[in-house]
């Protein structure tokens, strides 16, 4: 299934049942959607399977907030098609480097993220912890740490 990353339309609401699935905290999604730039992946009959949030961090740097798809449509390709067309983006804007940041319990995502071509490149130690007032649990591991993955463009 090929899908298509496009802008959301004026009369489009906000996917929030999408985007809680990458990002629990609805005032976090609120606050980066404010700042970044929401895009919507859609098949050709106009399904919505997928969203992601970009924000550009500092000159030439955009960071990946958000990228979600509907459960449905889960190993299906349809993340890396997100991604791949994230990064089109970025180089058409002549962006040089894509940012994305996870859970250290976020193992499946740790694992797509690398295969898309991201390298760890920090942890930001207790963000986790100070930032969310849930604790979070995925995969039997207490989210603690952010890790902080970079692809150069």
């Amino acid at each position: 299934m090929n899908i298509q990353l496009a802008l959301p339309q004026p009369n489009e609401t906000v996917p929030y049942d999408l985007l809680l699935m990458a990002d629990p905290d609805q005032q976090k999604i609120d606050t980066y959607l404010r700042q970044g730039q929401l895009y919507l992946a859609k098949t050709a009959e106009d399904e919505l399977v997928g969203a992601c949030v970009v924000q550009e961090i500092a000159p030439k740097q955009w960071e990946i907030l958000n990228i979600a798809v509907s459960q449905h449509y889960h190993n299906q390709g349809i993340g890396q098609q997100i991604m791949a067309q994230v990064v089109a983006q970025a180089r058409l804007m002549q962006i040089q480097q894509l940012w994305v940041a996870t859970a250290n319990s976020s193992i499946g995502q740790l694992a797509f993220y690398q295969k898309c071509g991201f390298e760890m490149q920090a942890i930001v130690h207790n963000f986790f912890v100070e930032y969310y007032p849930e604790p979070i649990i995925e995969n039997g591991i207490v989210a603690k740490h952010q890790v902080r993955l970079l692809m150069n463009l």
